[in-house]
């Protein structure tokens, strides 16, 4: 395995290797009028929510109220898949806009990552990491940091990943469009440190579901996206959210899939104290990514690499 990049601190840190830790993180048929069967779960079709020309004021408003139907997200069986990596269990909870937490393992050799986030700071962990390190970053640091070098969506953006999407005031918004496909595509302007960046947003002309999400520089290049399906609506909050998403990272090659098997939402957390904790792992080293020492410098790669 060889990178054209990797990350120095006071110990040399290939890149591939944090790159590692943040993938391990990751049509309708017949219908009647108000119900769309091609996502029917059991008895619990989902509705209807847009008309069929729909504004773009009525598009936001859908998928604003599905989110804000969902104050706590926990998935305590889920899988993990990343091309060339062995399967594994996961576990994922959320209380956005930033609170997030994906640990993953496997049954003989225990835990094997950990990404977090709470309202100071984001963490990653992976077991396997050599050197044995820790790294994390204060949220108000990131546009600043290291970590925006390599890792383009931020911490604040992973409750999107499960299907809780926002679209902020502060970003501004066009369309709707038509794509190729018949679907509707709204597209977000955001004002970054030193740049913008263009979220496009794809959703399903009836039920108003995002099924796709793209972050693209003001150049065009794509800088990651999510694809959802399987939506199903969840009980307890009365949302419709994805059980299948696919995670592509095009800047690193790398995608993984999430497959959520069960769910649970607006069930407070046992113990919100430690979840929401960054953890101290017993001979992994903490490496603040906002540190100035922190820096992404060419990788000499290993002799058979």
């Amino acid at each position: 395995m060889s990178s054209s990049n990797r990350l120095v601190t006071r110990t040399s840190v290939p890149l591939v290797l944090f790159v590692t830790a943040v993938v391990l993180v990751a049509g309708s048929g017949a219908s009647c009028p108000n119900v769309i069967r091609g996502y029917q779960v059991g008895i619990m079709p989902l509705p209807r929510t847009l008309p069929a020309q729909p504004t773009r004021e009525q598009i936001i408003a859908a998928v604003e109220d599905n989110t804000s139907r969902v104050r706590s997200y926990a998935a305590t069986q889920a899988v993990l898949v990343v091309p060339g990596v062995p399967r594994l269990s996961a576990q994922v909870a959320c209380e956005p806009p930033r609170r997030f937490r994906l640990r993953a393992q496997t049954s003989l050799t225990g835990n094997e990552l950990d990404i977090g986030s709470n309202d100071d700071l984001f963490w990653l962990w992976i077991r396997r990491h050599e050197p044995p390190i820790m790294l994390f970053c204060q949220h108000d640091k990131y546009e600043q940091s290291s970590a925006r070098q390599v890792l383009p969506i931020r911490a604040d953006w992973m409750p999107e990943l499960l299907g809780l999407v926002r679209f902020s005031p502060q970003h501004r918004h066009e369309g709707p469009f038509m794509t190729a496909d018949g679907r509707l595509e709204i597209r977000s302007t955001i004002d970054s440190s030193d740049e913008q960046l263009v979220r496009s947003i794809i959703l399903h002309p009836m039920t108003g579901l995002v099924e796709e999400q793209h972050l693209f520089t003001s150049t065009g290049k794509r800088l990651a996206s999510v694809r959802a399906s399987r939506h199903r609506v969840d009980p307890g909050s009365g949302a419709a959210l994805p059980r299948l998403i696919d995670v592509s990272w095009p800047g690193s090659g790398v995608e993984f899939t999430l497959e959520v098997t069960s769910l649970v939402t607006n069930v407070p957390s046992t113990d919100p104290g430690q979840l929401w904790q960054m953890p101290a792992y017993d001979g992994y080293e903490p490496i603040d990514l906002a540190d100035p020492s922190v820096v992404i410098a060419p990788a000499v790669a290993s002799p058979g690499q």
